[in-house]
């Protein structure tokens, strides 16, 4: 598809000059505008709750990834531009780092660096593409490590979010080179339309996302959870957990009842280490029914780094 479509046909409105150019929070990268977006061949990756994000390819540059929101919340330009810049100052090896944000009233956008080597959900789900070779044990271990690195980072920067990640799920863990993880689609919660942000947030629900409690500091951890159990599986696809699809109480009853010596065995059955037993029993605790007995993020990856490769 050429051009990158905007949310209205008509063209940005040019009375306002800030409306058409894009804020760069990452000042390595070299610079671009909104009008290069517009003119690149763009491709549809993926279409949500959030809004859609799109692929740009800029003749002799990177490739970016577009992201538009839908249901954004009234931040003024003020606030929702502090929040990017916040964002932006983050930095850590296995974050996707934010480059570039556009806002008016109408089209808010959010810019990344295009990651080749696809999603942990497209490799564990068999998308992977001609010549795409599946993951071993061991690079799921390392990829795991690094997604929990990755989540206490955000933890520790973005103290004051009920939700420092928000939207944990496989297709939102994207690999680098050499299958480092880098963690996408972070801390958006604060610009989401405040109606549908606990609603929408957490992909794979908690039981207290859907109760009266709504959702707490621990909600990422049950999510960190469940994308522990869908790698142990390679079956437990995201596609099952839309919205509505499966009741949370469902869920949590499937969680409790996979953890058994029997299933266990099973899965060390498919040339895992010793390891896999010790990373089943950190994703039940993370899984855990009872927010006040779920482990916290800290002690999670705590756990999961004492892990032997």
């Amino acid at each position: 598809m050429d051009g990158f479509p905007m949310e209205d046909p008509k063209p940005p409105n040019k009375k306002k000059k800030q409306d058409q150019r894009l804020c760069f929070v990452n000042h390595n990268i070299e610079r671009f505008e909104l009008d290069d977006l517009l003119r690149a061949s763009a491709q549809v990756l993926g279409s949500g709750s959030f809004g859609s994000s799109y692929k740009a390819a800029l003749p002799g540059r990177h490739s970016y990834v577009v992201r538009r929101f839908r249901r954004m919340n009234n931040l003024s330009r003020e606030d929702f531009s502090s929040h990017m810049a916040r964002l932006g100052r983050l930095s850590h090896p296995n974050l996707v780092p934010l480059v570039a944000f556009h806002y008016t009233r109408d089209e808010k956008l959010l810019i990344t660096k295009f990651i080749e080597n696809g999603s942990l959900a497209s490799h564990l789900h068999g998308n992977r593409g001609s010549g795409r070779p599946g993951l071993d044990w061991a690079t799921c271990l390392r990829i795991i490590k690094g997604v929990a690195r990755g989540l206490a980072y955000l933890y520790r920067e973005l103290p004051t979010l009920c939700l420092p990640h928000g939207h944990l799920k496989s297709s939102n863990v994207l690999l680098h080179t050499n299958y480092q993880p880098l963690v996408a689609d972070y801390a958006s919660a604060p610009v989401m339309d405040k109606g549908h942000a606990e609603q929408l947030m957490a992909a794979y629900k908690s039981p207290e996302s859907t109760e009266s409690e709504g959702v707490t500091r621990k909600t990422d951890v049950w999510s960190l959870g469940i994308l522990i159990l869908e790698v142990l599986t390679g079956q437990f696809r995201a596609s099952y957990l839309k919205q509505g699809r499966w009741p949370s109480s469902d869920l949590a009853t499937w969680v409790g009842s996979v953890v058994g010596e029997e299933w266990a065995a099973e899965v060390l059955d498919r040339d895992m280490g010793g390891s896999a037993v010790g990373l089943l029993k950190i994703g039940k605790h993370c899984c855990e029914w009872d927010v006040e007995r779920r482990w916290d993020m800290r002690e999670a990856v705590e756990r999961i780094q004492e892990l032997e490769e």
